[in-house]
């Protein structure tokens, strides 16, 4: 059995009552330094953050991409979200939907997608989406964060 200090119980409840603004002080030869913890959902914009980046500078492909071109309303909405489902069970994380720009950047494709993406059926399997980075379409495609299924 291992015995825990005052000093340690009582550091661990206020952790635990405190977790989203705890700050940690420890000593080290006699200097204070302040650690503080982060978050949940700081810690997953800034994974999120930091995938977007590593798109944009080219070091990671899409996991899985879907061109929209040529579809009707109606069989994009169907294709896309059978791609997501997909993409979930297979537990592929970056998916690239490409929407094309339109007619003088005024495509049907380009303003419906984002609105199929916010509604409930396919936005519990989503973590976030955006504008794609100029070199994997820009404003003609959207990059999508898919959840992690073995994830609760």
């Amino acid at each position: 059995m291992v015995f825990i200090s005052k000093n340690d119980k009582k550091a661990w409840q206020d952790y635990i009552d405190n977790f989203e603004h705890f700050t940690l002080n420890l000593k080290k030869d006699d200097l204070k330094k302040e650690v503080k913890i982060k978050d949940k959902n700081s810690i997953k914009k800034n994974n999120i953050a930091n995938s977007y980046k590593l798109f944009k500078k080219g070091k990671i492909k899409p996991d899985g991409v879907i061109d929209l071109h040529g579809y009707s309303l109606k069989m994009g909405k169907q294709n896309l979200e059978s791609y997501i489902l997909k993409s979930y069970e297979n537990n592929l994380r970056n998916i690239l939907v490409i929407t094309g720009k339109g007619l003088n950047n005024q495509g049907v494709l380009k303003k419906e997608v984002p609105e199929w993406l916010e509604e409930k059926k396919i936005k519990n399997y989503l973590i976030s989406f955006e504008k794609a980075p100029n070199n994997n379409g820009g404003s003609g495609a959207l990059l999508l964060r898919i959840r992690n299924k073995y994830k609760f």
